[in-house]
């Protein structure tokens, strides 16, 4: 039976944190060796989805297998021999076949495979790309259809051509057989290359975006970044600029932070359609750019989605230590008004991340050329686990104070399931006892 006078039992101790950022080193002891992991990808070989990452590395222990490697589940094994040569950029599944993209000399030594290439499940096979000029290097892949030719393989790097075909530079587009142009090509006098490719929706209608080092795409001008809607580019009010130096797009992802869908985008850069901006990271709400914050004292490589058990939000990974006079050690989560660290961070640059369940639930996968993360041993790829929700957190905010006593009391007298914490369906001291718990427990 409930009773109004457990409130005098519930003014407990208040303040806790809901739970602390739970760093887990599973994929990363004793992880890889070698420079950097900087992509990471699902892929069913036809046994069953497994964890794939790619960079410039070497498995411990095996022969061969560099630069791409698959989570057994509980240690790193080779796939097919591996990507030969420098490193990889990318990877991605498309049309049953998993996707490898860089500046390799071969994949598992097989003819044709320079740059790019494709892992079956049993073995590389060329995409006759034609890519072993020194000159060309792919950067990123992504998968979209336009509503016209269904879903494609789009390539993004600096290479010169594909398939010994002129005019496909930069950006291009794979239908498992055929390479064809996205819109033109870029241009400008600056060091070219489109480095990352993300589609969204944030003005409505579906596109493809565009980000990296240009002036111009299919003569358009935009500033380091454009959208594709399938016909033509379009610019985002002028694009993204610095006061000195290069300008670069390095990763753009897609959130709704409560205020509407957005496209967030991380790099080099403090102007926004010509105006000052957050440095190095910015809001585009599909009409305006916008800060986020103090920003960062150096680029962003990565944007991710995470819900840590507390709800979702956005985390900026790179190689910076600082936003504003924040400390944020090359990793950073986004509070809705300003960057607040993530733990200790990483020890050096975190260069790719993403949200993967590679065997006991959702994690934020982080990959990079560091060695520790929150202080442990883990050497090029770490994550963070999302902790299960806090029952005491009844308003969500990741606080255990008084104004969540207050929500229980109001539940709990109302008869409110929020109350329910036992499940059975009654409101009783079991209910009050297992919020007691859990308040007092600090959640996990």
């Amino acid at each position: 039976m409930k009773a109004i006078h457990f409130a005098a039992a519930l003014i407990v101790c208040a303040g806790a944190a809901a739970h602390a950022q739970d760093y887990d080193n599973t994929l990363g002891n004793p992880g890889l060796n070698g420079s950097y992991t900087v992509g990471f990808e699902m892929y069913d070989d036809g046994t069953g989805e497994s964890f794939y990452t790619t960079g410039q590395f070497s498995i411990p222990g095996a022969s061969g297998g560099s630069n791409i490697a698959r989570w057994d589940g509980s240690a790193w094994q080779p796939v097919g021999g591996g990507l030969v040569g420098q490193y990889s950029n990318a990877i991605k599944a498309y049309n049953g076949d998993l996707i490898a993209a860089g500046y390799f000399d071969s994949a598992g030594g097989v003819a044709g495979t320079e740059k790019l290439a494709r892992w079956d499940g049993t073995q590389w096979n060329s995409m006759d790309a034609l890519s072993a000029s020194f000159l060309n290097s792919m950067w990123d892949l992504e998968v979209w259809d336009d509503g016209t030719t269904g879903e494609q393989l789009y390539i993004a790097g600096n290479y010169v051509g594909l398939n010994g075909q002129t005019g496909l530079d930069h950006i291009a587009k794979w239908d498992g057989s055929t390479y064809t142009p996205v819109g033109g090509t870029i241009g400008g006098a600056v060091p070219l290359i489109v480095l990352d490719l993300h589609v969204s929706s944030v003005d409505g209608t579906e596109k493809l975006y565009a980000g990296g080092r240009f002036l111009t795409i299919g003569g358009v001008a935009a500033l380091n970044v454009a959208a594709w809607d399938g016909s033509q580019w379009t610019d985002l009010d002028s694009g993204l600029t610095r006061t000195s130096g290069f300008t670069q797009v390095l990763h753009m992802t897609t959130w709704d932070d409560g205020s509407g869908t957005a496209l967030y985008v991380g790099g080099r850069f403090n102007i926004a359609g010509g105006n000052p901006v957050s440095t190095n990271v910015a809001k585009w709400d599909g009409t305006s750019w916008s800060s986020m914050g103090d920003g960062f004292d150096a680029d962003v490589q990565e944007l991710v989605v995470f819900d840590d058990g507390t709800g979702e939000a956005l985390y900026a990974m790179g190689n910076f230590n600082n936003s504003g006079a924040t400390p944020v050690s090359r990793i950073a989560k986004w509070n809705g008004s300003s960057w607040e660290a993530v733990g200790d961070g990483t020890n050096n640059t975190i260069f790719g991340g993403g949200v993967f369940d590679y065997g006991d639930g959702p994690a934020l996968v982080l990959g990079g050329s560091f060695t520790t993360a929150d202080g442990l041993s883990s050497s090029k790829v770490a994550s963070i686990l999302s902790a299960p929700a806090c029952i005491a957190d009844l308003t969500g905010d990741g606080m255990l104070d008084f104004f969540d006593v207050s929500a229980f009391l109001n539940a709990y007298n109302a008869m409110d399931p929020a109350a329910d914490l036992t499940g059975d369906g009654m409101y009783n001291f079991f209910d009050v006892s297992t919020f007691l718990n859990a308040y007092n427990a600090g959640c996990p």
